[in-house]
């Protein structure tokens, strides 16, 4: 996310640091920089660092948050610490840390269980201990396996107090791949709980930097999430930016309300809170001024791709995004409209800046196509329509999404638009963002996506890119053909969406839905972990709302009518398949808080657009959607078989499917049920013998031989790992 920084003037000083002073960050010290001791090579430690309450921590290395570890290595996540004395110590050779007891290093309270990891790394000698995992019986520890010994590969065991005795387990050494490995303990029973190996740094997910699969992200709809500056509500034109926001009528809903970046600035520790690490922003580029009373509020009407909307900040205000996202381990993407401008039949016809010059507006064919609307039939008659237009690949390319002046990009070279757009495109990576998400992607020239995504990685090869294709997904052949062309975007995977909505309103069986999970790698190529996966967006009418509304919502559809307690239910299992299943999870904003708006349109559409992109509700961290989510994201995180595992159903029914994703020795088992309680024993499990708590919810689970009995309540999740 940060730009490159060229420190050549310091290099000759740092070449000579042996070892920087290392400093310790967090809740605890309201995150002032405290000055940790050198106690020997490589080890740092801060002596009996008090929590009062659970709180967070981090490493920085020159105190200025220049260089800073935690979670997934260098600029990652806070780390998590529970309430209590400890002394923490971080290593300067591999990044790890340990949080130990108070009594580690001179505390006078002694005594305890140690548990000693011998093996291959350390030459097999005591003295590498575990660490307790808060005041649990569990005991863990992240260490490097560089290769193995003249009698094998990579392997260890656990030494119980040290010398060898006969406390040492398991009998047989455990080999485990090359790379870090994350490794647990069971104190209770002095058993191994899991071993997760082949790691990256840190124990993280084996990924290359771009590889979004171990990330949750969040959509904002920034005009309507927060706002943190109220200076900048009006913009050029105050008449398109309402006074009464949610409680008017519809045509202040389809005005600016205030929502803009030092808002989200504001919000940052909340999502972390949630466990976001990757912020899709709405459209940021400044949008036409000249709109009457209706706003830009969405961001989708642009005249200027290389300026910033002054109803949302400014370029410093982008680059202090930058930063604050950086030091919280998250990545910036960015909403890119790269198929059209504003409208070509009024305010300001289509017309396009760069840095506030004009270039060209709707009636400039070199820029713009010139080929009427999409299912127009070429006439001037509103009466006559052709449907079949919208499968039609020239049609849907060529001519306009409706009114917006509709960019004219070269097939097999850039053509002066294109040229336009990229250039724009690469002032936003030179500002921070990290990953494009490009609108109405099915609308464009194919050839242009090529240049487009290959431009961007020639300045910056880790940026992901997606594309809205709308219906795209296993079941449509048209976004099928454009994924297996390796253009350099991955798809939203509104398929998929669409089957979660419809299994959780009871429209189809969870039969239905795993044969749609389990068609996706051969349609996807193998690429179904690397597409964005949802519940709710923009564009469709919220699933609280098709669910307790007995009205009738977008695309015609009856909603429901379900009680409010059980549609929450209903959309929280939903949420649980968006963070378990292959792909990366996108959140909507106010969907860990079930948000609801039940208003019809001028369609007679209940809760669609604009009535999906409701205020913010809440900004609670105590609601069920939240609690859940905020677990299911530390696993993904954390899980290589979650990030980029295998999927197998391993029991189904109408209403109830289990299913393991699994990679290398890491192996995570989900259970949802969404008909009447039930009691079922699922076998061929992957995950060790052992006892297990559901990260989401209480219950306890034994598995004995890869079998296990699984009680599941009504619209229940059991989450094992």
């Amino acid at each position: 996310m940060k730009r490159v920084l060229m420190l050549l003037a310091a290099s000759s000083t740092l070449a000579f640091q042996a070892n920087a002073d290392w400093f310790i960050r967090g809740t605890h010290n309201s995150w002032a920089a405290d000055q940790m001791a050198d106690i020997s090579n490589n080890t740092m430690l801060a002596d009996d660092v008090v929590f009062t309450s659970a709180g967070e921590i981090k490493f920085d290395r020159f105190g200025d948050w220049s260089e800073n570890y935690g979670t997934g290595g260098q600029g990652g996540g806070n780390i998590s610490v529970s309430a209590g004395t400890w002394d923490i110590e971080f290593y300067t050779d591999t990044k790890g840390w340990a949080i130990l007891p108070s009594s580690t290093h001179g505390g006078s309270t002694g005594g305890g269980t140690d548990y000693h990891l011998r093996g291959t790394p350390n030459g097999w000698a005591e003295g590498t201990l575990l660490t307790q995992v808060g005041t649990t019986s569990d005991y863990e520890i992240c260490i490097e396996f560089n290769g193995g010994d003249a009698s094998g590969g990579p392997r260890f065991k656990i030494d119980k107090n040290g010398g060898w005795g006969s406390d040492a387990f398991p009998s047989a050494d455990v080999s485990v791949a090359q790379g870090f490995a994350h490794i647990v303990v069971d104190s209770s029973n002095d058993s191994i709980k899991s071993v997760s190996d082949g790691l990256g740094a840190n124990c993280s997910p084996v990924t290359a930097t771009n590889d979004f699969r171990n990330r949750t992200m969040y959509f904002v709809f920034l005009d309507r999430f927060a706002n943190g500056d109220t200076s900048n509500d009006n913009g050029n034109n105050a008449s398109a930016t309402s006074s009464v926001g949610g409680s008017g009528n519809l045509d202040e809903w389809k005005k600016y309300w205030g929502g803009d970046i030092q808002g989200l600035i504001d919000k940052l520790d909340y999502l972390q809170n949630l466990g976001i690490t990757a912020i899709w922003v709405t459209p940021l580029n400044d949008n036409v001024d000249n709109s009457g009373t209706a706003g830009a509020y969405h961001g989708y009407w642009g005249r200027d791709f290389y300026e910033v909307d002054e109803h949302l900040g400014s370029w410093a205000l982008v680059d202090q995004l930058d930063a604050e996202m950086e030091a919280r381990g998250m990545k910036l993407v960015l909403d890119f409209a790269p198929n059209h401008s504003s409208q070509n039949d009024k305010y300001e016809y289509g017309a396009v800046y760069k840095e506030g010059v004009f270039q060209a507006d709707e009636a400039n064919s070199t820029w713009f196509h010139q080929n009427g609307a999409i299912a127009d039939c070429y006439d001037s008659d509103p009466s006559t329509t052709c449907g079949n237009e919208w499968s039609d690949p020239w049609a849907y390319r060529n001519k306009t999404l409706f009114n917006l002046t509709d960019f004219n990009h070269g097939v097999n070279s850039n053509s002066v638009s294109d040229t336009y757009l990229i250039e724009a495109a690469k002032k936003w990576l030179a500002h921070g963002v990290d990953a494009f998400r490009i609108d109405a992607i099915k609308h464009i020239e194919p050839n242009f996506i090529n240049r487009f995504t290959a431009e961007m990685r020639a300045v910056n090869p880790d940026v992901y890119i997606f594309g809205e294709w709308m219906d795209a997904g296993a079941s449509d052949a048209n976004s099928m053909a454009f994924l297996s062309e390796g253009r350099g975007s991955e798809l939203l995977d509104f398929n998929l969406r669409d089957n979660i909505e419809n299994v959780i309103a009871d429209n189809i069986s969870m039969i239905d839905l795993n044969a749609h999970i389990e068609s996706r790698a051969g349609a996807m190529g193998n690429r179904e972990d690397w597409q964005p996966i949802f519940l709710d967006n923009h564009d469709a009418t919220r699933t609280s709302v098709y669910l307790q509304t007995n009205g009738v919502v977008n695309k015609g559809r009856q909603g429901k009518g379900f009680a409010k307690a059980f549609a929450e239910a209903r959309q929280n299992l939903g949420m649980a398949l968006v963070m378990t299943l292959p792909g990366i999870p996108t959140i909507y904003y106010g969907t860990e808080q079930n948000s609801t708006w039940f208003t019809a349109n001028g369609d007679g559409e209940v809760g669609h657009d604009p009535y999906n992109r409701e205020q913010m509700p809440s900004f609670s961290e105590t609601s069920a959607a939240f609690t859940m989510i905020k677990s299911l994201a530390d696993l993904r995180s954390s899980s290589a078989a979650i990030a980029t595992g295998s999927y197998q159903q391993k029991w189904l029914n109408a209403d109830i499917l289990v299913f393991e994703r699994k990679e290398g020795t890491d192996t995570v088992v989900v259970a949802m049920n969404k008909g009447a309680a039930a009691t079922i024993s699922v076998s061929s499990l992957g995950l060790a013998d052992g006892t297990y708590t559901s990260l989401t919810g209480g219950d306890v689970v034994s598995v004995t031989g890869g079998q296990a009995s699984l009680s599941l309540d009504q619209n229940e999740v059991i989450v094992l790992h």
